[in-house]
């Protein structure tokens, strides 16, 4: 694929959630080709001058659709306060040990929030402990979580990822889970949970070549000794951990569509976007192709 059709793919796959590039995340996302960020310039200035796309302010965009210029502008206005909201979040959720990273995904990490949406968090356990990590956030949350069956879900915190940082991998390698991963953006880790995590998953860069992660300070748990009750605290944990995912699972039963529910890692999404977000592309590539 030459690097003209490579920048006209990556715009494509932009334009599905109204989000034009500036040049410089053009060079971050582009998919499928690794190129140097001055090669850029040349392909841009010949996909403008064949009126392939168009440019307003800094900003680089499929043919006539200069509207999501303004929308990405105002998206990013209400994201702002959005993301003041993650981290008050964030904070709060600091405070269970058995928490490793809390990163905000979907709209919110790429600046692109409607006024009326909900804060997607991903959240890694410490190994075993995913189901009593998740039941202690939404015990925190409680007064801040989205209700599934509300209709108001503005700045309400969504809980739809954890992760066990025993299995960090996601799977299957795919363009659309390279987005979400290299998309993500930490709010604090500990113990180098997000650099862990991006290294699990370096196989985003056959996607994204050009995509570098964010730099993230990282803090150090400091874990009690209990070695004179270690046994006994170990177990505790464990019939802990049984008895809240047994409890969860109960409660969910009725209620699971299409979240994916494995040993360690729980996607909670009541609709299947992956499909949605590749089928809107392809229908995108195949109009460029003239096809």
């Amino acid at each position: 694929m030459i690097l003209g059709q490579t920048i006209l793919a990556t715009l494509a796959y932009h334009d599905i959630f109204n989000y034009p590039l500036t040049y410089g995340e053009i060079d971050k996302y582009l998919i499928g080709k690794r190129a140097s960020f001055d090669n850029l310039a040349q392909p841009l200035e010949l996909l403008i001058k064949e009126k392939k796309i168009n440019q307003k302010h800094k900003f680089f965009f499929l043919k006539s659709h200069s509207k999501i210029v303004d929308l990405r502008i105002q998206r990013a206005k209400y994201s702002k306060s959005k993301f003041k909201r993650a981290q008050f979040f964030a904070r709060i959720l600091k405070i269970i040990p058995t928490i490793k990273l809390v990163a905000i995904s979907g709209a919110l990490a790429m600046e692109n929030s409607h006024k009326n949406d909900d804060i997607d968090l991903v959240i890694v356990s410490s190994q075993g402990t995913i189901w009593t990590t998740r039941f202690l956030a939404n015990i925190l949350l409680w007064p801040y979580k989205r209700n599934p069956s509300s209709q108001k879900i503005a700045n309400r915190a969504c809980l739809n990822v954890f992760i066990d940082e025993s299995a960090l991998k996601i799977r299957p390698p795919n363009l659309y889970l390279a987005h979400e991963i290299c998309q993500m953006k930490p709010l604090w880790d500990r113990d180098g949970t997000y650099s862990r995590f991006i290294q699990a998953n370096s196989w985003v860069k056959k996607y994204l070549p050009n995509w570098q992660p964010n730099r993230v300070t990282s803090a150090k748990l400091q874990v009690p000794s209990y070695k004179s009750n270690q046994f006994i605290t170990y177990h505790l944990a464990l019939i802990t951990e049984r008895t809240l995912r047994s409890f969860q699972l109960a409660y969910m039963k009725s209620k699971i569509t299409t979240e994916k529910i494995g040993k360690h890692q729980l996607f909670f999404h009541p609709q299947d976007t992956e499909k949605w977000v590749m089928g809107k592309y392809q229908i995108r590539l195949k109009r460029l192709s003239g096809n």
